[in-house]
């Protein structure tokens, strides 16, 4: 009885776990050689720069906020990055720093905009997200960035665990999962340092539990002692500087900066990994680990197509029916509550 009410505690707070380990299943299954270390690890190096994002899309979510200027912002950040390392000869560490800043002041537009203006989060940050984008292009000039110098390069490709790998005896270095683990890029470990610290300040600092009140109720929040205007419009902040440190890693995976990096739907899919993840679009409920799921569940579905051999247009559509069939449950246990 006590192992079933802790695995029903478990279903219940960490469902996505078990709903990707059912598609993990059924994928290996339905696509031939899914079941393989470099399919396995193809997921993992996409996944990796979307948990960073998805990171900053929970806290704004947790709010009971939303950013749609996401997208926009990765296009503005990775152009900021272009001029100044590709164009200006800007030195790759002072780059991502300006990037970041910039990312921070996006997040501040926004924060100010929905806390003080008043101004439903949906508009306010559509609306911004046309400035952000006709920023970015006035900055680049519509143009794309290549050769991005090597110092950039080497901050997001750099094999960090390489000299483990060719320490090893010659019979282990020919083991396919050890090599391929120990000679992932570092922006795949950036993107697991950042989890891990989003982890710790989500839900185990005061931060992350005024954070949940204020979703769960802004008014309450504020009247127990919260100070609840900085910590909207800090949360908005840190959602646009994590979004910015996507937008860098993404850059150099692309081996390219542009303003249309994000692409159209790059907004929708971050949005999309949340909500699967079990994050509330009301606010108050979001968990790190499910949001990291979350992220594992839409990208093995776009690597099985793609494996598949079938029409890759019939992934946005899996995804929105997955969206849907996920708000159609949030809404459903909203009224059971």
């Amino acid at each position: 009885m006590e192992k079933q009410r802790k695995f029903s505690a478990f279903a219940k707070n960490h469902g996505v776990i078990l709903e990707y380990a059912v598609l993990f299943v059924i994928a290996c299954f339905v696509v031939p050689s899914f079941f393989s270390v470099s399919a396995v690890f193809t997921v993992i190096k996409q996944a990796a720069v979307p948990c960073v994002a998805v990171m900053g899309m929970m806290l704004v979510l947790t709010t009971g906020g939303i950013d749609l200027s996401l997208a926009n912002t990765v296009g503005l950040c990775s152009v900021v990055l272009g001029v100044l390392t590709v164009i200006n000869g800007w030195p790759a560490w002072a780059a991502i720093l300006i990037t970041l800043l910039v990312g921070a002041l996006v997040g501040l537009m926004n924060g100010c905009i929905v806390q003080y203006l008043r101004v439903p989060a949906f508009i306010a940050t559509t609306g911004s997200g046309y400035v952000i984008y006709g920023i970015a292009q006035i900055i680049g000039k519509g143009e794309q960035f290549n050769q991005l110098p090597e110092d950039l390069k080497a901050f997001g490709t750099t094999k960090l665990f390489n000299f483990i790998y060719e320490a090893l005896p010659e019979g282990l270095q020919e083991v396919k999962l050890l090599k391929t683990f120990l000679r992932l890029p570092s922006y795949v470990w950036i993107s697991v340092a950042i989890v891990l610290l989003m982890y710790f300040v989500r839900h185990k600092t005061v931060y992350g539990r005024n954070l949940s009140a204020f979703g769960f109720n802004a008014k309450t929040a504020r009247l127990s002692g919260i100070r609840t205007h900085r910590l909207h419009v800090m949360t908005y902040m840190i959602c646009s500087v994590l979004v910015a440190m996507a937008s860098v890693l993404l850059s150099i995976r692309a081996g390219c900066c542009q303003s249309n990096l994000g692409g159209l739907n790059y907004t929708f899919d971050i949005v999309t990994a949340a909500v699967v993840a079990g994050t509330s679009l009301y606010g108050g409920v979001s968990s790190v680990l499910n949001c990291v799921f979350g992220v594992f569940i839409t990208k093995t579905i776009e690597v099985s197509i793609n494996m598949l051999k079938v029409n890759y247009y019939l992934f946005k559509p899996c995804l929105g029916l997955v969206i849907l069939i996920a708000i159609v449950l949030e809404a459903y246990k909203n009224r059971k509550l």
